[in-house]
């Protein structure tokens, strides 16, 4: 623990502050450096103290940003904001062969729509530039001389037919497929003019004979306990890990443009994923040919499912791209895969960029980390919770919360596509433009709860857009039965009843969006009808038990019957809050429907009664569901 604290000590103090610090990020970092509502973890304060940190994020454009990469980026991110340092953006792009076209832009866009955007790097420049390999490969070369002129490395001549011989009769031998150091014996003059004259080679780093370990942040001191490749550095054949530092073509490997990188723009912490925990030796070593000072090495968790398999398609290792093409928020994406292998003191998990920010530290988890989508969910319902509020201000909104731009303009685009193969017809007949924002937006606030993505909200509030029809609503007449009231009696939809519904009309127009006015109606509705059955049943002798029992059993009646005529019985809104958001003229256009089929089903079975010489058709109307009975 102790030399930890002094490597995390030493790379921090040779850290500088730069002047490079985006514009956009100007509130965050400000914000960073508030304690907020709950204090600073012991961790967050610990983070803070060691001074300001430089990261980076040096991705490859070989293909699109995923889950683990995405995470890698934001763990650099927050921990340069959270001590007030900066966050660098590097491409490493010397693989030329693997280079996709388009995918260093569609990286930038990934990026900045996550909300992590780069203090120095592509588009915004910086005093280490240039921030792409491909540009730096002259200093890749500077830095190899300087290798061979101090023997830490050496050039191989071996054609890639001999490595592959070589490779074969190690591993029958079950040995590594490493080199055996051939071409360190050919004189350095002889080695010089071979290269002058063209021949192809590569140039490899002469690895110590021992390894002597480091200290990472998350695993403490990591070293080999047991080396079998030492015995067999002793044997005829010969075991040598040399990396190659520069290929054929004059392009590094990663092992020293990384390092060369790193060196030179001043990186204080590397955090990376745990599958370079094999590479950080060689790294170290290249650091001390250089005669340079490491960073510190933070690796966290590799992602896996739950099979603990790596992630794939097929289990959710899709790329961003694809996440937010589906309707997931930028901060619900990163609150999310914040949470990937890192250990926090908040009461809760939903947490936004500066909760982020404010909360970073150095407390990853050991070991791979299964990733479980339904907390993606969860979360993403608990965004759209917070953002809701501010959808209704009229001033600007901070784009990462901005629930029209986020959630209600895509729904408008999916309703105006018709995905669903109906034609949304309440929906169109809504003026296009801002009504039809408004009407999404209202429904949207107060389904906030539940909302995951576009194509779900939809779906889940179709009744919404497209208004039950007949056979909707016939088909759950059953769903309105109930329990019977005390004394055996059942409450009854009756045409006086009914006829209660039609009053909303009576609420003006301009009352009718504040939903107050419904929720007085449907109360004096309740009462009056409440009020008959107990008359009824206890006669001048009402008890409070009594009462009660009425009007809870016709509150329950009403409000279930107000959801089956306007939403054939599916779960939403409250009543009141469903009517308001509809509006006068189409809730009462549903009621009227909804009361045509009760009394036409009524008459229907009234004519059956007679038919049959029923002496109770009321009885019967009741059993079939039309007279609701609880």
């Amino acid at each position: 623990m102790v030399a930890t604290v002094r490597l995390l000590l030493s790379s921090a103090n040779r850290t500088r502050a730069s002047r490079w610090i985006c514009h956009s990020c100007r509130g965050i970092k400000h914000a960073s450096t508030s304690t907020g509502k709950s204090a600073l973890s012991d961790a967050s304060g610990d983070l803070r103290n060691l001074g300001p940190a430089r990261t980076r994020f040096a991705p490859s454009p070989t293909g699109s940003l995923h889950l683990g990469s995405l995470r890698t980026a934001l763990f650099n991110y927050l921990i340069a904001k959270a001590t007030g340092g900066q966050f660098l953006l590097r491409i490493e792009d010397t693989d030329q062969k693997r280079t996709i076209p388009g995918a260093e832009e569609k990286l930038f866009n990934d990026l900045e729509w996550a909300c992590i955007q780069w203090d120095e790097g592509p588009k915004v420049g910086g005093p280490f530039g240039p921030y792409k390999q491909s540009e730096r490969t002259e200093i890749y070369r500077k830095s190899s001389d300087e290798l061979l002129r101090s023997g830490a490395a050496y050039r191989c001549f071996c054609s890639p037919e001999r490595l592959h011989e070589l490779a074969e009769y190690r591993n029958k031998l079950g040995h590594a497929p490493d080199y055996d150091r051939k071409c360190t014996h050919i004189p350095k003059e002889e080695s010089d003019d071979r290269a002058a004259k063209g021949e192809t080679h590569v140039v490899r780093l002469k690895m110590p004979d021992v390894d002597e370990g480091y200290t990472d942040l998350v695993y403490g001191f990591v070293w080999r306990r047991s080396d079998p490749k030492l015995k067999a550095r002793f044997s005829t054949l010969g075991s040598f890990d040399d990396p190659i530092l520069l290929k054929t073509d004059g392009f590094p490997t990663y092992h020293l443009a990384n390092v060369v990188d790193d060196h030179l723009m001043e990186i204080s912490h590397v955090i990376r994923g745990s599958e370079w925990m094999s590479s950080t030796p060689k790294h170290i070593a290249l650091y001390k040919a250089f005669g340079w000072q490491p960073p510190a090495f933070a690796h966290v968790s590799l992602l896996v499912d739950t099979n603990k398999q790596k992630l794939s398609k097929r289990t959710g290792s899709v790329d961003i791209g694809a996440w937010r093409d589906m309707g997931i928020f930028p901060e619900t994406l990163a609150n999310f895969v914040a949470l990937l292998g890192w250990s926090h003191r908040n009461d809760k998990d939903i947490m936004g960029m500066e909760d982020l920010i404010r909360s970073a530290s150095m407390k990853f988890t050991k070991g791979d980390t299964i990733v479980s989508f339904e907390k993606l969910w969860f979360l993403q319902k608990h965004h759209a919770q917070r953002y809701a509020p501010m959808a209704k201000l009229s001033g600007p909104i901070d784009p990462r919360h901005d629930l029209n731009k986020l959630a209600v303009l895509p729904c408008i685009k999916l309703l105006e596509t018709h995905k669903a193969g109906q034609k949304p017809s309440f929906y169109e007949s809504l003026p296009a433009g801002e009504r039809r924002e408004d009407f999404v937006r209202s429904l949207l606030c107060q389904d906030a709860r539940n909302y995951t993505t576009p194509i779900d909200f939809v779906n889940r509030n179709e009744y919404f857009f497209i208004a039950p029809s007949k056979e909707d609503l016939v088909g759950s007449l059953s769903a309105l039965e109930l329990h019977g009231l005390p004394g055996g009696t059942s409450p009854q939809v009756s045409p006086e009843l009914l006829d209660e519904f039609d009053r909303f009309a009576q609420i003006e127009s301009s009352k009718w969006d504040t939903t107050l006015e419904i929720k007085v109606m449907t109360h004096n509705i309740v009462d009056g009808a409440s009020s008959k059955s107990a008359a009824e049943l206890g006669g001048e002798e009402q008890s409070t038990e009594l009462a009660i029992a009425c009007r809870k059993r016709w509150s329950t009646l009403v409000h279930k019957y107000i959801r089956w005529a306007l939403a054939s019985g599916k779960p939403g809104p409250n009543s009141a809050m469903t009517m308001g958001i509809l509006g006068k003229e189409e809730t009462m256009r549903r009621l009227a429907a909804a009361k045509e089929i009760i009394l036409s089903a009524e008459e229907h079975v009234g004519t059956q009664d007679v038919d049959s010489g029923s002496s109770s058709p009321k009885q019967h109307a009741t059993a079939q569901g039309p007279a609701m009975s609880e």
